[in-house]
């Protein structure tokens, strides 16, 4: 396998390291991290690669520079100093860490697919190239395709926690919870420090309704990570199940003390906001969320809904055009609300046709049909009593938030 082929040639350089060029190295090593600490990003990454040149075999340089890189958001500058940083030394855990996180932010052009599958040509047995193909696959929603480069990956590397826990991933966005909980304990049984997998252990666990067990591993991430800020996150979403609106609120503002731009926190914050009928505020939240990520769907979609319930119907419509027209086409409950309003407005014509396009995506999503509309005045009729809803809650037609 060439992970070893690595090593041994890394073990020849580091014979033929000369005493003076290694001291110099760690010196600019030493001097790096400390610029980092002090978030000088710019000056650490001349440091570290002052590091590289005085010692080409330095892994914690390449694994320095690559969380600068990381930081400012040169992903494939990082993934590559992480991989450089594990040919030198493959149990170099914190870098395979960093990869794995790396594989997840990278954002592949269109022409990934091909430089992927020439990877695993090239190297059929480096499962960190399977590994990459994953990532792609997942990222595009395809996780049956993710889930097998991920089983392919852990049949070379059988005992890595960090494909296990990219495996345990796509368990859980497959729905499959039992089989997410037992990977990511097969993964903490290999590194007890592993936070990632200690915190999604805990969400498979949640999403089983194994509530008690799910708090008790979200209290092992917060011991191994006191500021894993998620882990705060899902307290609160588990005292909002609950209806302790303003415990769940202290957990969310705990998040955000940890890392003021957790937005799955204050996008949460703005549900119970919604829930208390604080509708000015819950906009404030949704608002701030769409400024740091204008992507986010679900906060756009809850700003239409709050206008929507204010009945501020020009205002919601707006809000609803910018979601399928601006964040994502396919979300259907989009559709649905517009039709709702456009039926109080009387434009039938307008509301038969947002149904249809509701009943199309939800169709492809579900492979169910919703209600069936054959007229158009049958539109007034089906929307009389229907109330908008938001997203986050569990489904309750009366008020439903919806959580990402």
């Amino acid at each position: 396998m060439n992970l070893y082929k690595y090593t041994i040639f890394s073990i020849l350089l580091a014979i033929f390291c000369l005493p003076l060029g290694c001291e110099k190295g760690k010196r600019h090593l030493e001097l790096a991290n400390g610029l980092t600490k002090e978030n000088k990003l710019d000056e650490a990454l001349a440091e570290y690669t002052k590091a590289i040149e005085a010692n080409v075999n330095l892994a914690e340089a390449y694994y320095g520079r690559g969380n600068v890189y990381l930081e400012q958001e040169k992903l494939e500058d990082a993934a590559t100093d992480f991989r450089k940083a594990i040919d030198i030394n493959p149990k170099y855990i914190d870098a395979h860490k960093k990869l794995a996180e790396t594989f997840v932010k990278i954002g592949a052009p269109d022409d990934e697919f091909q430089k992927r599958f020439k990877a695993i040509e090239n190297d059929p047995d480096n499962p960190l190239t399977y590994v990459e193909l994953g990532v792609f696959y997942h990222k595009l929603e395809k996780d049956i395709d993710a889930i097998e480069q991920y089983k392919k990956a852990l049949e070379l590397d059988q005992n890595n926690p960090y494909i296990m826990f990219n495996l345990g991933v796509g368990y859980l966005d497959m729905g499959l919870y039992e089989d997410a909980e037992n990977i990511f304990k097969k993964a903490i049984e290999i590194d007890p420090n592993y936070d990632n997998a200690y915190y999604n252990l805990a969400v498979s666990l949640h999403k089983q309704g194994k509530v008690d067990e799910a708090v008790k591993e979200l209290n092992k991430t917060l011991e191994v990570n006191p500021k894993y800020s998620n882990a705060y996150v899902v307290f609160g979403l588990i005292k909002l199940k609950e209806k302790k609106f303003e415990e769940a609120i202290a957990q969310y503002n705990k998040a955000m003390e940890r890392d003021p731009d957790n937005l799955d926190a204050r996008y949460q914050r703005a549900i119970i906001f919604a829930l208390q009928k604080r509708y000015d505020d819950a906009l404030t939240e949704n608002m701030a969320v769409l400024e740091k990520n204008p992507k986010y769907v679900n906060a756009a979609y809850n700003i239409g809904v709050i206008y929507h319930r204010t009945d501020r119907l020009d205002k919601a419509i707006e809000w609803y055009d910018k979601v399928t027209k601006k964040i994502d086409p396919l979300y259907e409950d989009a559709y649905y609300n517009r039709a709702q309003i456009y039926s109080l407005k009387g434009d039938h014509s307008r509301a038969y046709s947002d149904f249809i396009s509701y009943s199309y995506i939800t169709k492809w999503r579900t492979g169910k049909d919703p209600a069936v509309v054959y007229k158009q005045d049958e539109i007034k009729e089906m929307f009389l009593q229907s109330v908008p809803v938001l997203k986050g809650q569990e489904k309750d037609r009366e008020m439903e938030l919806k959580s990402n």
